[in-house]
């Protein structure tokens, strides 16, 4: 499936403008509805309000940057994330993991244990090694609570806002071609230092991650060869590099860390097969234009040792996404035939069989896996997605609410629900999703206003929803009180 296009409901930005946008809180207050949280929020971070703001934090982000809801990278990047967070010391809270869709080299973590990666992190990457590094690395600024004490360490200065905060992580991942250094210097933009590093936050960060890397099996090698790929691009560059705005990278550092990965023994790790395929899953999708890609992997293809699966599963990406249906499936066909469970393939060929009008058998061959993973993000939102073409509607409801149930922040989900219940024209049911969707992006207002809309579409009689519907806002309104409040 590809990447559900969420809707924002939101005034849209380009970069350019994003940026001049951010050189003002007020303005970011103003077009995102921020709750107003009060400066002692971030006088004392203890661990549990740290989670609070840092989840709030994180359902704005979604709301601002392109977010990529893709639920194989997605599910890529929790999983290999979460097994160096099992390896880890000092973990206060579950951590979550996200990706943006940009090619610059970058991650950041915010407050909370919620890590972002670009896209462009792991299209650069040489290994999943190299990859992993830099999610080690934002991991450890959680587990140090860098973020969380130069945070409380900036609101000693005067007062701090979630707006400010956030203000500042965007900036922190904006292009830095969008003349992100110069909108910071002329507007004096001093929260910024709210998430910048200090040179012992990050040799700190190396330390922890470097050993995390090695405790969680990836080869600890690869943060010395990574630092020297940075290093390498951002002397070529005409921009410093965005992960170096927030991580300075001096020699001292690129030569600690080789001495840091040599005190353990030299191995060969190999890449896992989610790795190579979620790399040529961004490289088809989202780093390439379509026929850029196709140019790409059919280069690679005829390299000496390129002919491998992933390049083939890249392939087939771009012929799908361009259109060319029959070569798409000519090479899906023959891999799934090698690994007939194999997600990655089984998504991309559903899609052809619907782009086919072949619904029915996509959706035999989806609720056979989804017998064997009924929670599996992947399974599901394909599933659901079939049956919505195929106009099961109760089927999708069922399906994307028993995911939702499972686990409630799969974004796409909401939007696909929203979508099935306007198609059945149950509007008091589309707000209600709707609200759901402004929530996970804690824009309360919205989301409020939605549950009235709900509650307007609701028959006279029904008062089981109504009093449901009614708690819900009760909820949220508290809970909006209660952040106001920290």
């Amino acid at each position: 499936m590809k990447q559900i296009a969420v809707k924002r409901h939101l005034v849209k930005l380009s970069l350019f403008g994003l940026c001049l946008a951010l050189t003002s809180v007020t303005s970011v207050q103003a077009n995102n509805a921020l709750p107003d949280i009060g400066g002692n929020a971030f006088s004392t971070l203890t661990p549990d309000k740290e989670k609070q703001l840092g989840d709030v934090m994180m359902r704005q982000t979604k709301g601002q940057l392109p977010m990529v809801y893709d639920p194989l990278l997605d599910e890529y990047l929790n999983s290999m994330g979460n097994q160096m967070v099992a390896k880890a010391q000092d973990v206060k809270f579950p951590f979550r993991f996200y990706w943006v869709n940009d090619k610059n080299i970058n991650a950041f973590a915010t407050l909370g244990g919620n890590i972002v990666s670009h896209t462009g992190t792991l299209a650069v990457s040489d290994s999943e090694s190299e990859f992993a590094s830099v999610i080690a690395h934002e991991i450890s600024h959680v587990t140090q609570r860098h973020i969380a004490r130069s945070v409380e360490a900036r609101s000693q200065n005067g007062p701090l806002t979630l707006a400010g905060i956030l203000g500042s992580i965007l900036l922190a991942t904006v292009n830095p071609e969008a003349g992100m250094a110069g909108i910071m210097a002329a507007q004096g933009l001093a929260q910024q230092s709210a998430i910048n590093f200090t040179r012992s936050n990050e040799q700190e960060a190396d330390r922890i991650g470097i050993q995390l890397l090695a405790d969680a099996g990836y080869n600890p090698y690869a943060v010395p060869e990574f630092f020297n790929k940075l290093a390498e691009k951002s002397r070529f560059a005409n921009t410093q590099l965005a992960f170096l705005y927030t991580h300075p990278l001096s020699q001292s550092r690129v030569a600690d860390s080789r001495l840091r990965a040599e005190q353990f023994p030299k191995r060969f790790v190999a890449d896992s097969q989610d790795y190579v395929l979620s790399k040529a899953r961004v490289m088809a999708r989202y780093h390439y234009k379509t026929e850029d890609a196709q140019n790409h992997f059919l280069r690679k293809l005829a390299e000496p040792g390129g002919n491998t699966k992933a390049n083939q599963y890249g392939l087939a990406i771009a012929y799908f996404d361009d259109k060319q249906v029959d070569k798409a499936e000519q090479i899906i066909t023959k891999l799934l035939q090698q690994e007939p469970d194999n997600l990655y393939y089984i998504d991309v060929y559903t899609d052809i069989l619907l782009s086919q009008g072949k619904t029915e058998k996509a959706m035999t061959m989806l609720e056979q896996q989804y017998l064997l993973k009924p929670n599996n993000q992947v399974v599901t939102l394909n599933y659901a997605n079939a049956a919505i073409q195929g106009k099961a509607y109760r089927l999708a409801i069922h399906l994307l609410r028993n995911l939702l149930y499972y686990k409630n922040d799969i974004f796409p989900a909401y939007e696909m629900l929203a979508d099935t219940y306007k198609a059945m024209e149950d509007f008091a049911r589309y707000y209600e999703a709707r609200a759901e969707l402004y929530y996970q992006m804690a824009i309360y207002p919205k989301a409020i206003d939605d549950l009235n809309e709900a509650l307007n579409h609701l028959e006279p009689n029904n008062s089981l929803e109504n009093r449901r519907i009614e708690a819900k806002k009760k909820q949220w309104q508290t809970e909006l009180n209660r952040l106001k409040r920290l």
